[in-house]
C-alpha cells in the first residue's frame, strides 16, 4: 500500500511539475565534459518490474578515479553482456553516475508532456485506496473474532417457602348448666375467703 502510495505521488509529481531541470543541467554537464569511467558490475542483480511491462535490473557498481574508489547501485534496463560498463559521472561529484545520460534527458523532458503519467498515477491511487479499505475491512473483522461472545442467561426464580399454619383448636361450648355450677362454685370461694372465723382453731 506504501508503495502504491509512493508511486501515484510520483506520477501525478512528474505530471504537475515536470522533469528535474536541475538533473538534466547534470545529464548534460556530463555528455558536455565526456567523463567516462569503467566500473565494475556485482555477480548478481536485483530484477523489478514497473507497471507489470518494463523490468529494471539494479547492480552494485565499484569504480576507482583520481585514487578514490566510489560505489553504489546502478539500475539498467537490461543484463549486461560483461561485468564492465562504461558510465558517466559528474566532475564536481563523481558519486552521481548516468548509464545513459541521453535516455536520462529523454525521459527527464517527457514528464508532465503526456497525460499517461497522470493517469499511471492514479490507478495507483486507486490501488492504494482499495488496499487501505481491505486493511481496515480486516482489522475490523479480526477485532470481532476476539470480543467474547455475550450470552443472556435468565436467573432461576426464587423458590417460595410456604409455612403451614395450625388450625386453632376450636373452644369448647360451655353450656347453661356448667356456667351455673362455675358461678356457684366462685362464690363459694368468695364466701370463704370474707369469713373470718377461717382463721380460728377448730
Amino acid at each position: 500500500m506504501i508503495l502504491f502510495i509512493v508511486l501515484a505521488k510520483t506520477c501525478v509529481s512528474d505530471y504537475i511539475n515536470g522533469g528535474d531541470e536541475y538533473k538534466i543541467s547534470e545529464l548534460e554537464q556530463m555528455i558536455s565534459e565526456n567523463t567516462v569511467v569503467t566500473a565494475s558490475l556485482s555477480n548478481e542483480y536485483t530484477e523489478s518490474t514497473v507497471a507489470s511491462v518494463v523490468k529494471l535490473y539494479k547492480f552494485d557498481y565499484r569504480f576507482d578515479l583520481n585514487g578514490q574508489s566510489y560505489t553504489g547501485k546502478i539500475t539498467l534496463n537490461a543484463v549486461p553482456n560483461t561485468n564492465k560498463l562504461n558510465i558517466y559521472y559528474l566532475s564536481d561529484d563523481p558519486s552521481i553516475i548516468a548509464a545513459d545520460p541521453y535516455e536520462s534527458i529523454a525521459r527527464e523532458k517527457e514528464k508532465g508532456s503526456s497525460i499517461t503519467e497522470l493517469l499511471i498515477g492514479i490507478v495507483w491511487g486507486v490501488l492504494a485506496i482499495i488496499l487501505l479499505i481491505s486493511l481496515i475491512a480486516t482489522i475490523k473483522s479480526t477485532r470481532t473474532l476476539k470480543e467474547p461472545t455475550q450470552v443472556t442467561k435468565t436467573a432461576p426464580k426464587s423458590i417460595k417457602t410456604s409455612t403451614k399454619k395450625k388450625a386453632t383448636a376450636p373452644i369448647p361450648e360451655i353450656t347453661p348448666e356448667e356456667e351455673r355450677l362455675r358461678a356457684l362454685e366462685k362464690e363459694r370461694i368468695r364466701k370463704e375467703k370474707e369469713d373470718p372465723s377461717r382463721f380460728m382453731p377448730r
